[in-house]
């Protein structure tokens, strides 16, 4: 008799921990097929406790039980790895890879800014400092083809170990979205990629040359009067990015110049080659692309920057132009 009882609690036992595991295995696998898959981000905050993130991942429709998701956790020692962050996840991921992905920090969404005019061996040094690319991937890929004034200035969201192709994608669609649309493409004011990659370019030098906007537009003047009549523009901003293209990367900088950089074999050099840049020599915003497309009218033909104010300092003759050298800056 008391055998048969051992027996019948062992088959029971054995029954429930069948049903347990099985009760696991189900909460723990995906939510949805293959083939029905559901991607987007989700977020820890600062401060989150273990039960109200699984309760996060449950509304979400990420697991299928927050009770399952946190005997996972404790039982892996996982806990006290949950990282705050923005996280890439799918539907169609396992219980046990959301728990793995959110305490793995290769997998936290990094911000990062442009700001408006700096360049895409600048834009690289950016991106493999926070680890979403590895150096110079941004740069050979640019090799393929021309990126420079396309990748917007703005905020972005990246995860870390990205492909370069996706980052490239992203920047590409925001300068679709937010810089296309005022070269006024539909409008016919920018009649082709040609007359477009002028702009573009004209307003990459702004940006790097002239501060506020009433002077980038009297500065965008004075570089098309010069243009039209032959004369050298003299920029050394170009002589800037053509050392940034020799030296194939960010360099920390390339200023003050010294007097080899102003012989410079390059295209890049206005000193010795007439005419804007062959391409963009930044990535302008906003108000430098709209500075490019309103020149403004003026006596002026030569200008330059006080070191100390950033304020720029316009001259009629080259005469006044070098009096203004020699009170500004020196020489």
């Amino acid at each position: 008799m008391f055998l048969n009882k051992k027996i019948v609690f062992g088959v029971a036992l054995a029954s429930f921990i069948v049903l347990l595991c099985g009760f696991f295995l189900y909460e723990s696998a995906p939510v949805n097929t293959i083939q029905n898959p559901k991607t987007s981000v989700f977020e820890i905050q600062p401060g989150d406790g273990f039960r109200k993130i699984s309760d996060g991942l449950y509304r979400a429709g990420f697991i299928r039980s927050p009770f399952v998701f946190d005997v996972a956790l404790l039982l892996s020692g996982r806990v006290a790895q949950l990282q705050p962050g923005t996280y890439q996840l799918n539907s169609v991921m396992s219980l046990f890879t959301i728990a793995e992905t959110l305490t793995n920090s290769e997998n936290i969404e990094v911000s990062v800014t442009i700001p408006e005019g700096i360049n895409i061996y600048e834009i690289d040094k950016i991106l493999s400092d926070s680890s979403i690319i590895h150096r110079n991937d941004l740069i050979n890929y640019h090799d393929k083809g021309s990126l420079e004034g396309r990748l917007f200035p703005d905020t972005y969201h990246f995860f870390r170990n990205t492909n370069a192709e996706i980052v490239v994608q992203k920047f590409l669609d925001n300068w679709n979205v937010k810089a296309r649309p005022l070269l006024g493409f539909n409008e016919g004011s920018c009649s082709s990629e040609t007359t477009c990659g002028k702009i573009i370019t004209l307003a990459s030098i702004l940006e790097k040359e002239v501060p506020t906007q009433e002077d980038r537009e009297i500065v965008a003047g004075i570089i098309k009067k010069r243009i039209a009549v032959g004369m050298y523009l003299g920029l050394d901003a170009t002589i800037c990015y053509a050392k940034y293209i020799a030296a194939s990367s960010s360099m920390g900088g390339c200023y003050p110049l010294t007097p080899l950089d102003f012989k410079i074999k390059s295209l890049y050099n206005t000193y010795l080659h007439k005419g804007l840049s062959p391409t963009p020599i930044g990535n302008p915003g906003v108000s430098a692309i709209i500075a490019a497309q309103n020149p403004k009218n003026s006596s002026y033909w030569y200008y330059l920057s006080d070191p100390k104010t950033k304020k720029t300092i316009f001259a009629k003759t080259l005469e006044e132009q070098s009096r203004n050298r020699q009170i500004y800056l020196g020489k």
